[in-house]
């Protein structure tokens, strides 16, 4: 057999061990090879010193802003994440289906990494009745927000639970942002202007817990299975303790910027740091790494959703949202490898394993088992370097973590047995990336 790449000498990394084994690359699949034999290839990389990774899995991007459906895996690829699920919007008046298709029809022309679809409802009660034609199509996600109601975006209670009932009929998941939109319009209202010295009065992480937990319970009553993005605060992981108890079957992500930042560090930085939900306080912070350590959060996802805003616009008019698919893997081994609050295994079960069993991508992805997809992200931890704007691939004009110090930096990422990332180079030539149909919790 000859094989079209091989690796040798580095060290594989699971959720429960690491191995020494050479990786051989056969067209799109990995295949494990005892150490030391001799084989045959047409490139063979010594990644001596180096981890071998999953290709990362990031469950929560939304390429719709600064970096489209294609712009999008460029820095994703860069930062070690192979695939990303992505949260299409569905707007009043859409027909669903057509906007999946044009998504769908649009990614497989631009993007070079592989991708499944969120359907995200902005007019629940009128869309809902999609559901079934969109599972038939792969799309078994569904997500829908508590918030923003004077948006109009809002999904009331009625209808939530409507969805969930129909979600669930047809296998499907729901995905809530949950937060208490009308108590946080309201207190919009009380401190108009929103400045950044206010802005965290608006959204205290009580509205949190009051929105997760409704929303856990209506999950409960309609037994829907339930993804909780983007939990922020020590109040909204309060709520996912009362949903254990009462049994729920739910799953929950946090992200890399709640875990780095808190509003006092990031205010002056004003719209940059403008993000729903907010960056909160430093005990907020502090129980969320908490949460990781105990494994009492499922995933980590960037909410990549990158503005064409700057440090001098407006605030109250400036749009939520920030970058951040390029900076999973850096910031969270920096913050917690190297400083001990988790294990590499704890990394690549939130960010590989774990998010491709829940949303049903397993065993093609999320571990480095023999025929699998050959996803593989080469990481070196003694290299130091600092993330910059200058060194980011996002068409964003800033990025949160400018002048972040990082010890550990990608090599190389293959995905699916192509290289396009060799160093600071992309190599990934012809968009090439993959559609994948979501089964979720089929496999959790």
């Amino acid at each position: 057999m000859r094989y079209n790449v091989l690796i040798e000498n580095g060290l594989l990394l699971y959720p429960e061990k690491t191995e020494k084994k050479t990786i051989g690359i056969e067209g799109e699949k990995l295949r494990l090879l005892p150490p030391g034999g001799a084989y045959e290839a047409e490139r063979v990389i010594d990644a001596t010193g180096c981890y071998i990774l999953p290709g990362l899995i990031d469950p929560h991007t939304h390429p719709v802003y600064v970096d489209d459906l294609g712009a999008i895996s460029t820095p994703a690829l860069f930062g070690g994440v192979t695939t990303m699920i992505h949260y299409i919007s569905i707007k009043p008046g859409d027909s669903p289906l057509q906007v999946i298709h044009a998504a769908r029809e649009n990614a497989e022309a631009s993007s070079h990494a592989d991708f499944a679809f969120h359907a995200s409802f902005f007019d629940t009660l009128n869309q809902l009745s999609s559901i079934p034609e969109l599972a038939r199509e792969g799309i078994r996600t569904f997500k829908m927000f508590t918030a923003y109601a004077k948006l109009g975006w809002m999904t009331g209670d009625y209808a939530l639970i409507k969805a969930f009932d129909t979600i669930a009929a047809n296998g499907g998941m729901a995905c809530v942002h949950a937060e208490n939109g009308p108590a946080i319009d309201f207190l919009e209202d009380k401190f108009r202007p929103i400045t950044p010295d206010n802005f965290p009065a608006t959204s205290p992480g009580m509205l949190d817990k009051e929105a997760i937990f409704r929303t856990l319970l209506l999950a409960k009553l309609t037994e829907c299975p339930l993804y909780l993005p983007h939990i922020s605060s020590r109040k909204g992981l309060e709520a996912l303790v009362l949903g254990r108890e009462e049994g729920v079957r739910f799953w929950s992500e946090t992200c890399p910027h709640y875990l780095t930042f808190t509003w006092d560090e990031l205010k002056e930085r004003g719209p940059l740091g403008k993000l729903r939900p907010p960056i909160k306080t430093a005990d907020d912070r502090d129980a969320l790494w908490t949460a990781v350590e105990e494994a009492a959060l499922d995933t980590i996802g960037s909410d990549h959703a990158p503005k064409a805003k700057t440090v001098t616009d407006d605030f109250e008019s400036a749009p939520y949202g920030a970058p951040g698919v390029e900076t999973i893997l850096p910031v969270l081994w920096e913050l917690g490898v190297n400083a001990n609050r988790i294990t590499p295994f704890d990394l690549v079960r939130l960010c590989s394993e774990q998010p491709a069993k829940i949303f049903g991508l397993f065993p093609e992805k999320g571990r480095l088992d023999d025929g699998t997809d050959a996803d593989i992200v080469i990481f070196d931890p003694t290299c130091k370097w600092r993330i910059e704007k200058a060194n980011q691939h996002s068409n964003a004009p800033y990025t949160l973590y400018d002048g972040f110090p990082c010890r550990g930096k990608i090599q190389k990422v293959f995905i699916r047995g192509r290289l396009v990332v060799d160093g600071d180079r992309f190599t990934g030539g012809k968009a090439a990336g993959k559609f994948f149909e979501t089964h979720p919790g089929t496999l959790m």
